[in-house]
């Protein structure tokens, strides 16, 4: 034999044991390596009914390993069939509910139905033209009409979502398009009276609440009317004009003066559409001051391309601004500032969403985040249907983990300012700050019949984004100390990215180390999904791990000029030989993005689960004062060429009326919106650590599998196991021949 004749020393038993292996298990050996290698391939290739063939063609044998993943199968097929079953009970339902709605007039609650409809069909064009569900859309563009003109916008918002939501990913990519452009338009109005009418905005949450059928939000703090003060400190015509400079000279798209100047004079125009903040400035609502700030800025809308024709650019917008603030100092006299950042902000939306001015007061909050460091109590946060701020929860370790601060609270207070009307970006800048200071945060808690008062001194938080399958314990630290696998049996591993910061790839190594102690992976999955993104370096370093050679990434200028490319390094790819299965979905962005689609161009894993969200851009930043900066996209990423350069790679970036973008997986798996709900708040909840909590309490991570909540999970782990089976029983045979 000549796998005898290799090896130095080997006895006649050995011999023999090696003999009478070979001839009774290579045909189920071989046969299970090649099945096994046609599935990855057949996956990999985006080739789901070649996976499913093979699936039903799964070797005989005894085996152990064989027999546990046959097992295994018959459990996913069950949920499949189950999950279909309710789905089309889900879907039929949905559409009935929908039809009630729409008769009983609550055209919100119909408009949700119908989304949900949608999300449980197989296509999002499936539902888009069925008769009842045109009736809705319909309706809800006329009840967008009939709000806005009666000033109750923030309920035409959540209709104009509604419908964005519905086109999007359909092949009506024009009306996804129109009604993200209204959605926008609209979203400034609502950002206008967050900051200078907080009290309408309050009354139009009430008003909201109602026709949802929601609790009804607290009644507002009188405080928050002066929350728009910090807002328009600090604010000159200096920082506006030099923004404007930087962006026509380095924004990607080559913008021209006039199309800044125009967004500009629209934004500042609508200060003189809403008449509801007199309640912040006393003048606002006189129509005849109103009428002649119209006046002005129409005229200056009426001639800016006349002054383009004769003078530079930057000269003709610092005589404009000079005129603006001048007119308004004779109609509403609103502060300057005021009409200083309406203008910009304006001006900036024209480039893209990523490009924007950091004003002085954001600077702060901006100087930690490009610094790498968070220094605050330590708390995850979002913003509830009632316009509330809420905890999502504290983070394990934080001065706010140990502060009695509770998932659920709502923050309704900060040093004792009203937390009434604040954006989450409000938030974050009053309760973060110098280490080592207090802050007192003023919180509503479902338990406590008033408002409770927690006092806690601001620290380094130490964000961790490299999380595995199953939260065992903390230490003194609020360190998680986690098991990475999530199959023992066949050894696959499981690492969680939440995002990519500049200790993510020495964590990821070090999570590899602990899986080692314990055993080599035979397969790792690599969960993306809804990590928004984080540092290039990172995602390089990440992606090498996986891939031997090659390019990884590559940005290049609207032009296509390359301007960067970023190679792999074969001794940095310490992970190549591990089959690896990367989930992504729609909240996988930018350097998740990298990541998944380096991977993939390469063919070295596979990706399963949604496409992602189409963040493909580099921004730069320029600082313009000495508390001020602007960030502009200025570069386009590129993914790897997929057949070696014939073809370019990929640009992963949305652009307006483009069908391609983001990371496509390769076997494409979804999920309704109930297993969505019902798998992130059992991991949400299986991971939650609080002080005094029994850790036996806690739900069962292994429901996400054993129940089904998770097929885009169960899908990877079926995947990963079929490769295992032959891995094994190389293991099993080299174990007999040694």
């Amino acid at each position: 034999m000549k796998i005898c004749q290799t090896r130095t020393v080997l006895s006649l038993a050995t011999v023999a044991s090696v003999t009478c292996f070979a001839h009774f298990a290579p045909a189920f050996q071989q046969g299970a390596s090649e099945w096994s290698t046609q599935i990855w391939s057949a996956a990999s290739d985006g080739n789901w009914e070649t996976v499913e063939s093979l699936l039903n063609e799964v070797p005989a044998g005894e085996d152990p390993a064989l027999l546990s993943f046959k097992s295994h199968l018959e459990t996913y097929r069950d949920h499949r069939i189950s999950e279909q079953a309710e789905t089309d009970s889900s879907r039929t339902q949905a559409l009935a509910e929908m039809n009630e709605e729409f008769q009983n007039e609550n055209i919100l609650q119909a408009m949700q139905l119908a989304v949900k409809a949608q999300t449980l069909s197989k296509s999002f064009d499936d539902v888009m033209y069925n008769e009842d569900v045109q009736a809705v859309l319909s309706q809800a563009q006329r009840e967008i009409v009939s709000l806005s003109d009666n000033d109750n916008i923030l309920t035409a918002q959540t209709l104009l979502y509604y419908l964005r939501t519905f086109y999007e990913g359909t092949s009506r990519r024009d009306l996804y398009d129109r009604w993200n452009d209204q959605l926008e338009e609209v979203g400034l109005q609502v950002s206008l009276l967050r900051q200078y009418a907080p009290k309408h905005l309050h009354e139009l949450f009430v008003a909201r609440a109602e026709l949802l059928g929601d609790e009804q939000p607290e009644e507002f703090n009188e405080q928050a009317s002066s929350n728009w003060i910090e807002r328009v400190e600090d604010i000159d015509k200096t920082i506006v004009v030099r923004a404007l400079y930087a962006a026509v000279n380095e924004h990607i798209r080559g913008v021209e003066w006039g199309e800044l100047i125009g967004g500009g004079l629209r934004s500042v125009r609508k200060l003189g559409e809403l008449p509801v903040i007199e309640e912040t400035f006393a003048k606002a609502s006189d129509k005849a001051l109103q009428e002649a700030w119209l006046i002005a800025v129409d005229e200056e809308m009426q001639s800016y391309s006349l002054y383009l024709e004769h003078i530079s650019g930057k000269r003709a917008l610092t005589q404009l601004l000079q005129r603006l603030l001048a007119a308004n100092d004779a109609a509403m006299q609103l502060p300057q500032g005021m009409i200083l950042r309406e203008f910009g902000d304006g001006a900036m939306s024209k480039l893209d969403k990523y490009s924007t001015i950091i004003w002085p007061d954001e600077s702060r909050r901006f100087q930690q985040q490009t610094q790498g460091s968070f220094v605050g109590v330590g708390i995850v946060i979002r913003e509830n249907t009632k316009g509330e701020i809420m905890v999502v929860n504290p983070i394990e370790g934080a001065p706010a983990y140990y502060g009695g601060v509770q998932p659920d609270d709502v923050i309704v207070g900060v040093n004792g300012k009203a937390a009434s009307s604040w954006t989450l970006n409000d938030a974050v800048d009053r309760i973060t700050g110098p280490r080592g200071t207090a802050v007192t945060m003023t919180l509503k808690r479902e338990t406590e019949d008033k408002p409770i008062d927690i006092t806690l001194t601001r620290d380094a938080i130490k964000l961790h984004s490299v999380q595995g399958w199953w939260k065992k314990s903390l230490d003194e630290d609020g360190s998680p100390d986690w098991e990475w696998f999530v199959d023992k049996d066949n050894s696959i591993g499981y690492i969680k990215l939440t995002s990519f910061s500049e200790e993510s790839y020495s964590d990821m190594l070090s999570a590899i180390r602990e899986m080692e102690e314990e055993g080599h992976p035979n397969g790792l999955i690599l969960d993306l999904r809804y990590n928004p993104g984080g540092l290039l370096p990172t995602a390089r370093q990440i992606s090498n791990l996986f891939v031997r050679s090659g390019t990884i990434v590559s940005g290049e200028a609207a032009n296509g000029e390359e301007l960067f490319r970023m190679r792999a390094r074969p001794n940095r790819a310490y992970l190549a030989d591990i089959p690896v299965v990367v989930l992504i979905n729609q909240g996988s962005a930018s350097a998740s993005e990298i990541v998944s689609g380096c991977i993939q161009a390469h063919d070295a894993g596979v990706i399963v689960g949604q496409r992602s969200w189409g963040k493909g851009s580099v921004q730069t930043v320029h600082q313009i004062a000495n508390e001020a900066n602007v960030k502009l996209t200025t570069q386009f990423y590129r993914l790897p060429s997929a057949d070696a350069g014939i073809t370019p790679g990929r640009l992963v970036h949305k652009r307006r009326g483009s069908n391609d973008w983001g990371v496509v997986p390769d076997v494409e798996v979804s999920m309704s919106p109930d297993q969505i709900t019902k798998s992130n708040e059992l991991r949400r909840d299986a991971d939650m650590i609080l002080p005094g909590t029994d850790l036996n309490a806690r739900p069962n991570i292994q429901d996400l599998i054993s129940e089904g909540l998770d097929p885009q999970l169960e899908t990877a782990l079926l995947l990963l196991r079929a490769q295992a089976v032959s891995r094994i029983n190389a293991d099993h045979r080299q174990a007999s021949i040694d």
